[in-house]
């Protein structure tokens, strides 16, 4: 079909193009970053600029049109200006950011690559030019770590707060805990930018990168470890020259610490380990790891600081709690200084993050989703996601039909895995799933289904974590056992 001229064409509404949401974002996230991490609600911005919350979080979600006086407003409330490649209008039949993206190329002449999903049902348009400025900023299904500047992350201010205390403490230690997929690693990515803000050195190492005959070997573990924070702060590999063989290993990795990384600097130094648990796995390396950890923070707080180089050391360690700590690993380390110990979203969180996605919920509707998800953020993102593709309806979601299944297919059947790695649970949640009021249940047992985030805690009762899992696990565990 042929475009219309320009002069011709009716406008329904203009949505801001990705340099349009880049300049907002980061415009945004510099103020939040000046008021020491206060964030900047859809609630505060109404107050600044007059408009709803419902039309600011069109705004920052791209989901609908808004007038282009609006956007400026938006600008103008960062002390920005809105510019002509900021923002793009959308014509009557152009809803998504399909369509829109179509529209952009055809009008501009740039190359499109055109893309299908699995189903061929939907197709969307990926530039092949570097300039993508004038291209809606693109939504990708929700997973791992959220940008600094996400407006899809929300904040838990009280938690938020006592992290952003914490590490301004010489030796402090800040231990993030919560199942997979709860944002652990999005805090510790912020604790880290409010450390920078603050001037320090930040390093952050994961795990995941260390190999498993790295994991297996406690020197080998330590020279990798001291190599990969070396290396974050620019500073040379001297661990072959340093390592003396007859002093051990935990006395090398101190002494390299305190005569090579700490002596080279004039501030604090915040490390961030991620993923810990991947040393679960291999308790006997964990155990010494841990008590290193916890006498290099006894260090940072003994001392005379104007002689201490081990004051500038501060911790934040990031473990998911499905797996089973072995009893023989020392979790003192793990227990000491600040435990922070994620919990769900709660009901005004989650209509914060209906409206930066530009739902309108009821009550009963949020209460209902809340039944389904549980406040769990993954869940939530993932069930807006794709209520904004409009791959489902909200109602089909809530009836948690075959479709609301098939979305969390994968997430199920990784709660699924997480559960067969310890048979003794099997029974106990069994009898969990088949009732639908909290039923009574050991505590040993119930304590590790909530690590697992499989269940609700009540006293000392249980009940399932969300109905979500109900009808799937009703049905793969009678097939596990007949």
């Amino acid at each position: 079909m042929q475009l219309q001229s320009k002069n011709n064409v009716r406008r329904r509404g203009a949505i801001l193009t990705a340099q349009g949401f880049r300049k907002l974002n980061q415009a945004k996230a510099h103020v939040e970053v000046q008021q020491n991490f206060k964030r900047c609600t859809l609630e505060d911005l109404s107050e600044k600029t007059g408009l709803t919350p419902n039309t600011l979080s069109k705004v920052f979600t791209g989901s609908v049109g808004v007038d282009k006086r609006t956007l400026e407003c938006c600008f103008h409330a960062f002390n920005l200006t809105l510019l002509k490649e900021d923002y793009l209008y959308l014509l009557p039949e152009q809803d998504d950011f399909a369509k829109i993206s179509s529209m952009a190329a055809a009008e501009i002449g740039f190359p499109f690559k055109q893309i299908c999903d699995r189903n061929n049902t939907q197709q969307i348009y990926k530039m092949e030019r570097p300039q993508d400025y004038l291209q809606p900023r693109p939504l990708t299904p929700p997973g791992g770590q959220m940008p600094l500047d996400s407006v899809f992350y929300i904040h838990r201010p009280i938690l938020e707060s006592l992290c952003y205390e914490a590490i301004h403490q010489s030796g402090a230690s800040i231990n993030i805990r919560a199942p997979k997929q709860m944002g652990k690693s999005s805090l510790m990515t912020r604790i880290l930018a409010y450390s920078k803000n603050l001037g320090y050195q930040t390093v952050s190492v994961s795990l995941q990168l260390a190999n498993d005959e790295i994991l297996q070997n406690l020197e080998r573990f330590l020279q990798w470890f001291c190599a990969r924070v070396s290396k974050q702060l620019d500073l040379p590999n001297v661990i072959a020259n340093f390592w003396d063989d007859t002093l051990g290993s935990k006395s090398n990795a101190t002494d390299y610490f305190e005569d090579v990384i700490l002596a080279n600097l004039n501030r604090p130094l915040v490390i961030a380990i991620d993923e810990l648990n991947q040393l679960f796995a291999y308790p006997d390396i964990a155990r010494e790891f841990f008590l290193l950890l916890r006498s290099w923070c006894e260090q940072a707080k003994a001392r005379v600081v104007d002689r201490n180089p081990w004051h500038n050391l501060r911790l934040v360690t990031v473990h998911s709690t499905e797996l089973q700590i072995a009893n023989v690993i020392n979790q003192s380390f793990l227990n000491t200084g600040l435990v922070i110990e994620l919990p769900e979203f709660t009901p005004n969180q989650v209509q914060e993050l209906a409206h930066r996605w530009g739902k309108e919920m009821t009550v009963q509707q949020s209460d209902r989703l809340l039944a389904l998800l549980g406040g769990h953020p993954y869940r939530l993102q993932l069930a807006f996601y794709h209520l904004h593709q409009q791959t489902i309806t909200l109602e089909e979601l809530l009836e948690n039909s075959a479709a609301t299944t098939a979305i969390y297919a994968d997430h199920l059947e990784q709660q699924l895995l997480n559960l067969q790695r310890y048979p003794d649970l099997m029974p106990y949640f069994t009898d969990i799933v088949l009732q639908s009021n909290p039923i009574d249940c050991e505590a040993v047992q119930a304590s590790q289904l909530q690590k697992m985030g499989l269940v609700h805690l009540h006293g000392a009762t249980a009940s399932l974590a969300c109905e979500l899992f109900r009808p799937f696990f009703r049905d793969r565990l009678w097939q596990i056992n007949n």
